[in-house]
């Protein structure tokens, strides 16, 4: 019978632990989201729009419009095409004009090679960000 009881307890303490770090990582997630939103506001919008659409003030003065970046997940099949938008983002996808050459990304010292690993987070919480405002 005591050892049932313990099982018991352990299994319940095992629960409990598995609880708090369930809630310390959707913490960590909020805190990331929030980061990101911070980091898109004064990286991204400026062309992209302040909602992701773009429509950003600068917007206006490109040849090619910026993507509407809330579709992203829509045009991929309901899927959030994660790697792609690091790739953009860090500058290894250089099919995009307006972000600049692979060498010298809009970003600059920012995002580009080689600080994008040093700024990885950065970049992670920009991605968290545009995950949350996909349209459905």
């Amino acid at each position: 019978m005591q050892t049932n009881r313990t099982v018991k307890l352990t299994v319940i303490k095992g629960l409990m632990i598995l609880n708090a770090l369930i809630g310390f990582s959707a913490y960590a997630s909020a805190q990331d989201i929030a980061e990101g939103k911070i980091q898109y506001q004064s990286s991204c919008a400026a062309c992209h729009g302040m909602e992701a659409k773009g429509d950003g003030p600068v917007a206006k003065e490109l040849k090619t419009r910026p993507a509407d970046l809330t579709v992203l997940a829509k045009n991929n099949n309901g899927t959030f095409p994660y790697d792609m938008v690091y790739q953009v983002i860090d500058g290894r996808n250089s099919t995009i004009a307006s972000h600049g050459t692979r060498e010298m990304p809009i970003w600059g010292y920012r995002f580009g090679p080689p600080q994008a690993f040093r700024f990885k987070h950065h970049i992670l919480a920009v991605i968290d960000y545009l995950k949350t405002i996909q349209q459905k």
